[in-house]
């Protein structure tokens, strides 16, 4: 009954050409989108093909038992460097790479106020200066060129324990307390 008086609905606001136009236009998108076609990662050497070029990633086991595994791809460029010409100016895409770009070591982050080889205590939130020995070894490789990603990919081990945990919510393994000082990687798990 609601699906005919919708169809009825859009038949009255819509005039006959303006209703083929819109059909043909949504055919033509629809045309045009390439296929999804998710890639099956080796997990041993997993390599994705991405616009720009090939990627080679690895399995980072976590060290955490409410956390699985995750591929990681780390420092993958999304823009090219914002040097030179470029600096102050909107991102441009990538320049593309023939081989295989190894994903296996972080990107340098963007320039930051360093003193006596550390991040000054009163530019992070008070919860953060716990682990701040470990950001610190993150942000001496600084450079302007700094626009690149951190991808986590869950790997099936984790896709099958969040499959487990859906059907048996209350095994242990299944709690999320006590995931404040996990890695990003804790998001691969939330499906972010």
């Amino acid at each position: 009954m609601w699906a005919r008086w919708a169809w009825r609905a859009g038949r009255v606001w819509l005039r006959p050409g303006a209703a083929l136009a819109l059909y043909l236009w949504i055919a033509g998108v629809a045309l045009q989108a390439p296929p999804w076609n998710p890639e099956k990662l080796d997990e041993s050497d997993p390599v994705v093909s991405t616009v720009y070029g090939k990627l080679r990633g690895f399995k980072k086991e976590l060290t955490n038992e409410i956390l699985g595994p995750v591929i990681q791809f780390l420092g993958v460029p999304y823009a090219a460097p914002p040097t030179g010409e470029r600096r102050f100016q909107p991102p441009e895409p990538p320049v593309s790479w023939p081989d295989v770009r190894n994903a296996t070591q972080l990107g340098p982050v963007c320039p930051q106020t360093i003193l006596e080889g550390r991040l000054p205590d009163v530019m992070l939130p008070v919860w953060f200066t716990n682990s701040l020995e470990v950001v610190n070894s993150y942000v001496q490789d600084q450079s302007e060129d700094c626009l690149f990603l951190n991808i986590y990919v869950p790997t099936e081990d984790v896709k099958r324990m969040s499959k487990e945990c859906a059907r048996k919510p209350g095994k242990k393994i299944c709690r999320k307390g006590g995931m404040y000082p996990t890695p990003h990687s804790a998001l691969c798990l939330r499906g972010a």
